[in-house]
């Protein structure tokens, strides 16, 4: 995949582009083989691959791209995602969110993109990725009291609609976009939010959902209990947000929040998929604070010691005891699990178990008697289980 993506892109174009957009400070490009990249996470990260730039005066910056490959996005949508978190980190930048300050983006597949991939240019930022679980108390009390900073700075800053940001096409000032792009089955892409209403966007996620498992395309060995989930989650959706709106990080695990040894926040990045989200879900506490047994193996959705000391900040600190509430509930990230998880995935089930216990309010949970009662309820639509 790296290979492949070196072969399109043009380095002397690249660094071209950087020292026009620095005053002409003459600059070089490293860009890693596919066996230098080999586990460095400095380089590639989920699917992308970061080249640096160094300028003569020592400044570093990156260009990210989108590494190809067959789970790769229809192009619309990989431009869709890449402008998106162009967008993100400007208004984070002007909320005074620690993220890096971002210079340029461009498309793929853009005849005037000399460059000749999208890619994303931004500053490299100091620091190291958090290793949550080898931090002491005093670093994590540092971290913590930082990242409620900058709830608190998110949250003055709410948005009528939810969806994702995009540049606005003159400007590229940050404006509300769709919440996810769609296809029908000639393979056209369909824009679906922004939402007014948040339930409006769960039905569209979980429809999606439904119309790809008909198609075939997801859930191959076990259709039918997807299906079944997918018409029981339409079924018991949260109660109805009608906004206001505010930004969520959607992968706050350890690897995108940068610190420096006295874990001290310096920067905050992989904002790819970031989305407006009701108030409840854009303020939950970071993923890296969950007790990952209790969540997967025992099926609980308690808050944590870590998440507990998160609400504490920021109820007594703070004096946001709105935040603190909305920082150890889970309501929405159980509910996201369960629309994006497969069958295939070996938590599925407890996954799905975690979700009815905490929107039930119930102890137990019968994966039989409930598949039963959901297919006289839903019928089986048109779809049988892998043997």
């Amino acid at each position: 995949m790296i290979s492949r993506l070196l072969q399109t892109v043009n380095g002397d174009a690249l660094c071209y582009r950087a020292k026009a957009l620095r005053d002409g400070q003459d600059c070089t490009i490293k860009m890693p083989t596919a066996e230098e990249a080999l586990f460095n996470p400095d380089i590639v990260g989920g699917c992308n691959y970061h080249a640096s730039i160094v300028f003569r005066d020592g400044v570093t910056w990156l260009a990210r791209f989108r590494l190809p490959n067959h789970n790769c996005p229809q192009l619309r949508e990989r431009n869709f995602d890449r402008r998106s978190e162009y967008a993100t980190y400007r208004f984070l930048a002007a909320a005074a969110v620690p993220v890096p300050e971002v210079y340029d983006v461009a498309d793929d597949a853009d005849p005037t993109n000399a460059v000749g991939a999208g890619y994303l240019l931004f500053e490299k930022l100091p620091g190291r990725p958090v290793s949550w679980y080898e931090a002491t108390q005093a670093q994590k009390e540092t971290f913590s009291r930082q990242l409620a900073d900058v709830f608190i700075s998110l949250e003055k800053f709410p948005f009528d609609k939810l969806g994702r940001l995009q540049p606005a096409p003159k400007t590229r000032l940050p404006e509300v976009g769709p919440a996810f792009l769609d296809y029908d089955s000639h393979g056209n892409i369909t824009p679906l939010g922004p939402f007014t209403h948040s339930n409006d966007y769960y039905i569209a996620l979980v429809e999606q959902r439904i119309a790809c498992i008909k198609s075939g395309e997801l859930a191959t060995s076990a259709p039918l209990d997807l299906y079944l989930v997918c018409k029981t989650l339409l079924d018991n959706l949260p109660a109805d947000d009608c906004g206001p709106y505010y930004l969520r990080h959607m992968d706050s695990r350890d690897a995108n929040f940068l610190v420096d040894d006295d874990y001290n926040i310096t920067g905050i990045i992989d904002w790819e998929l970031a989305v407006l989200a009701p108030k409840e879900s854009a303020f939950q506490a970071p993923l890296l604070m969950y007790d990952l047994g209790e969540l997967y193996n025992e099926c609980l959705s308690t808050p944590s010691s870590d998440e507990q000391r998160f609400a504490r900040i920021l109820r007594e600190g703070k004096e946001r005891d709105d935040l603190a509430a909305c920082a150890v509930r889970k309501v929405h990230f159980r509910l996201e699990q369960c629309i994006e998880t497969d069958p295939h995935d070996p938590n599925f089930a407890s996954i799905f178990e975690g979700w009815w216990r905490l929107a039930k309010s119930v102890e137990t949970f019968e994966w039989d008697a409930w598949w039963k009662d959901a297919v006289d309820r839903y019928g089986d639509g048109g779809l049988v289980n892998a043997k």
